[in-house]
Protein backbone atom coordinates (compact mmCIF):
# COMPACT_ATOMS: atom_id res chain seq x y z
CA UNK A 1 0.00 0.00 0.00
CA UNK A 2 2.53 2.29 0.62
CA UNK A 3 4.02 1.97 -2.78
CA UNK A 4 0.80 3.36 -4.01
CA UNK A 5 0.96 6.48 -1.74
CA UNK A 6 4.31 6.96 -2.83
CA UNK A 7 3.88 6.58 -6.56
CA UNK A 8 0.86 9.29 -6.33
CA UNK A 9 3.69 11.83 -4.17
CA UNK A 10 5.84 11.47 -7.03
CA UNK A 11 2.67 11.85 -9.49
CA UNK A 12 1.57 14.91 -7.62
CA UNK A 13 5.33 16.35 -8.05
CA UNK A 14 4.76 16.16 -11.66
CA UNK A 15 1.29 17.69 -11.64
CA UNK A 16 2.79 20.52 -9.48
CA UNK A 17 5.43 20.84 -12.32
CA UNK A 18 2.95 20.64 -15.17
CA UNK A 19 0.27 23.28 -13.30
CA UNK A 20 2.86 25.91 -13.39
CA UNK A 21 3.86 25.67 -16.82
CA UNK A 22 0.88 25.57 -18.50
CA UNK A 23 -0.50 28.64 -16.45
CA UNK A 24 3.01 30.53 -17.61
CA UNK A 25 2.42 29.51 -21.50
CA UNK A 26 -1.14 30.70 -21.12
CA UNK A 27 -0.05 33.31 -19.81
CA UNK A 28 -2.26 33.20 -15.92
CA UNK A 29 0.59 33.96 -14.02
CA UNK A 30 2.38 36.64 -15.37
CA UNK A 31 5.89 38.16 -14.35
CA UNK A 32 4.39 41.27 -14.02
CA UNK A 33 2.31 39.92 -11.01
CA UNK A 34 5.16 39.43 -8.81
CA UNK A 35 8.30 41.08 -7.81
CA UNK A 36 10.62 38.93 -9.94
CA UNK A 37 8.61 35.88 -10.21
CA UNK A 38 11.00 33.94 -11.95
CA UNK A 39 13.18 33.62 -8.97
CA UNK A 40 10.86 33.43 -7.07
CA UNK A 41 7.30 31.70 -7.42
CA UNK A 42 7.80 29.59 -10.27
CA UNK A 43 11.24 28.45 -9.28
CA UNK A 44 9.67 27.14 -6.25
CA UNK A 45 6.95 24.65 -7.22
CA UNK A 46 9.15 23.56 -10.22
CA UNK A 47 11.54 22.57 -7.24
CA UNK A 48 9.01 21.51 -5.29
CA UNK A 49 7.84 19.38 -8.47
CA UNK A 50 11.75 18.02 -8.45
CA UNK A 51 11.91 17.04 -4.83
CA UNK A 52 8.31 15.05 -4.42
CA UNK A 53 9.89 12.91 -7.41
CA UNK A 54 13.12 12.57 -5.68
CA UNK A 55 11.53 11.37 -2.65
CA UNK A 56 9.10 8.85 -3.95
CA UNK A 57 12.49 7.87 -6.53
CA UNK A 58 14.26 6.79 -3.41
CA UNK A 59 11.36 4.59 -1.47
CA UNK A 60 11.30 2.96 -4.93
CA UNK A 61 14.93 2.35 -4.60
CA UNK A 62 15.60 1.23 -1.33
CA UNK A 63 12.18 -1.71 -1.77
CA UNK A 64 14.27 -2.90 -5.07
CA UNK A 65 11.63 -1.48 -7.64
CA UNK A 66 14.23 -0.33 -10.41
CA UNK A 67 11.86 1.00 -13.45
CA UNK A 68 9.76 3.43 -10.96
CA UNK A 69 13.06 4.87 -9.12
CA UNK A 70 14.61 5.40 -12.27
CA UNK A 71 11.51 6.73 -13.92
CA UNK A 72 10.63 9.31 -10.72
CA UNK A 73 14.49 10.16 -10.63
CA UNK A 74 14.87 11.09 -13.71
CA UNK A 75 11.98 12.81 -14.08
CA UNK A 76 12.92 14.64 -10.70
CA UNK A 77 15.90 15.46 -12.16
CA UNK A 78 14.18 17.20 -15.19
CA UNK A 79 12.46 19.36 -12.54
CA UNK A 80 15.16 20.33 -10.80
CA UNK A 81 16.70 21.13 -13.78
CA UNK A 82 14.25 23.21 -14.97
CA UNK A 83 14.29 25.00 -11.87
CA UNK A 84 18.19 25.95 -11.62
CA UNK A 85 17.48 27.01 -15.10
CA UNK A 86 15.00 29.31 -14.50
CA UNK A 87 16.38 30.58 -11.11
CA UNK A 88 19.61 31.37 -12.40
CA UNK A 89 18.41 32.78 -15.47
CA UNK A 90 20.23 30.52 -17.73
CA UNK A 91 19.78 29.96 -21.60
CA UNK A 92 16.72 29.04 -22.32
CA UNK A 93 18.01 27.41 -25.29
CA UNK A 94 19.52 24.30 -23.34
CA UNK A 95 16.36 23.02 -23.10
CA UNK A 96 16.16 21.87 -26.76
CA UNK A 97 19.07 19.41 -26.34
CA UNK A 98 17.97 18.48 -22.82
CA UNK A 99 14.60 17.59 -24.45
CA UNK A 100 15.82 15.31 -27.14
CA UNK A 101 17.90 13.34 -24.12
CA UNK A 102 14.50 12.96 -21.61
CA UNK A 103 12.77 12.20 -24.88
CA UNK A 104 14.92 9.36 -25.63
CA UNK A 105 14.77 8.48 -22.10
CA UNK A 106 11.23 8.70 -22.12
CA UNK A 107 10.36 5.74 -25.41
CA UNK A 108 11.71 2.45 -23.36
CA UNK A 109 9.68 3.69 -20.75
CA UNK A 110 6.14 3.76 -23.02
CA UNK A 111 7.12 0.19 -23.39
CA UNK A 112 8.35 -1.03 -19.89
CA UNK A 113 5.06 0.04 -18.59
CA UNK A 114 2.64 -0.46 -21.54
CA UNK A 115 2.17 -3.98 -20.13
CA UNK A 116 1.66 -2.89 -16.47
CA UNK A 117 -0.51 0.41 -16.98
CA UNK A 118 -2.42 2.16 -19.93
CA UNK A 119 -2.78 5.23 -17.66
CA UNK A 120 0.86 5.58 -16.70
CA UNK A 121 1.79 4.65 -20.01
CA UNK A 122 -0.09 7.44 -21.73
CA UNK A 123 1.47 10.03 -18.87
CA UNK A 124 4.45 8.99 -20.51
CA UNK A 125 3.74 9.73 -24.08
CA UNK A 126 2.40 12.74 -23.11
CA UNK A 127 5.74 13.50 -21.43
CA UNK A 128 7.04 12.53 -24.76
CA UNK A 129 5.19 14.66 -26.85
CA UNK A 130 5.93 17.65 -24.32
CA UNK A 131 10.00 16.92 -24.92
CA UNK A 132 9.39 16.70 -28.75
CA UNK A 133 8.00 20.09 -28.31
CA UNK A 134 10.24 21.71 -26.09
CA UNK A 135 13.35 20.74 -28.90
CA UNK A 136 12.57 23.69 -31.02
CA UNK A 137 13.82 26.21 -27.91
CA UNK A 138 17.39 25.10 -29.01
CA UNK A 139 16.56 27.33 -31.83
CA UNK A 140 15.04 30.16 -29.73
CA UNK A 141 11.94 29.24 -30.95
CA UNK A 142 8.85 28.79 -28.62
CA UNK A 143 5.45 27.02 -29.14
CA UNK A 144 4.12 28.41 -25.68
CA UNK A 145 0.21 27.47 -26.68
CA UNK A 146 0.83 24.09 -27.98
CA UNK A 147 3.30 23.58 -24.98
CA UNK A 148 0.63 24.53 -22.47
CA UNK A 149 -1.65 22.39 -24.50
CA UNK A 150 0.08 18.92 -24.31
CA UNK A 151 0.81 20.08 -20.86
CA UNK A 152 -2.57 20.59 -19.79
CA UNK A 153 -3.63 16.49 -21.39
CA UNK A 154 -0.82 15.55 -18.91
CA UNK A 155 -2.44 17.12 -15.82
CA UNK A 156 -5.06 15.52 -16.34
CA UNK A 157 -3.95 11.98 -17.23
CA UNK A 158 -1.89 12.38 -14.21
CA UNK A 159 -4.56 13.53 -12.34
CA UNK A 160 -6.62 10.39 -13.33
CA UNK A 161 -3.54 8.12 -12.00
CA UNK A 162 -3.19 9.88 -8.67
CA UNK A 163 -6.79 9.49 -8.17
CA UNK A 164 -6.54 5.59 -9.07
CA UNK A 165 -3.32 5.13 -7.11
CA UNK A 166 -5.33 6.65 -4.04
CA UNK A 167 -8.29 4.85 -4.43
CA UNK A 168 -6.45 1.58 -5.10
CA UNK A 169 -4.55 2.14 -1.90
CA UNK A 170 -8.07 1.91 -0.08
CA UNK A 171 -8.21 -2.27 0.10
CA UNK A 172 -11.10 -4.23 1.04
CA UNK A 173 -13.49 -1.46 -0.46
CA UNK A 174 -15.25 -0.83 -3.41
CA UNK A 175 -13.22 1.98 -4.25
CA UNK A 176 -10.11 -0.09 -4.55
CA UNK A 177 -12.09 -1.53 -7.39
CA UNK A 178 -12.43 2.36 -8.84
CA UNK A 179 -8.80 2.60 -8.12
CA UNK A 180 -8.10 -0.94 -10.19
CA UNK A 181 -10.14 0.34 -13.38
CA UNK A 182 -8.38 3.83 -13.63
CA UNK A 183 -4.86 2.60 -12.99
CA UNK A 184 -4.70 -1.24 -14.49
CA UNK A 185 -4.84 -4.07 -11.78
CA UNK A 186 -1.09 -4.72 -12.09
CA UNK A 187 -0.36 -1.62 -10.43
CA UNK A 188 -2.61 -2.09 -7.51
CA UNK A 189 -1.86 -5.84 -6.71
Amino acid sequence: MSALIYAALGLLGLDTGLAILFFCNFNIIKAKEGLNLPRGQVAWFLWVAGVAELFASYYFFAVGDTLDAVTFGGFGLFWMGLQALIYLGGDGRVLGPMAIAYAVFSIPLIFAYATASLTITAIIVMLLLIFLSLIPAAWDKTNAKLLGTLQVICFIITSIAIIGLVLGSMTGTSLEGIGKMLLGPALIT
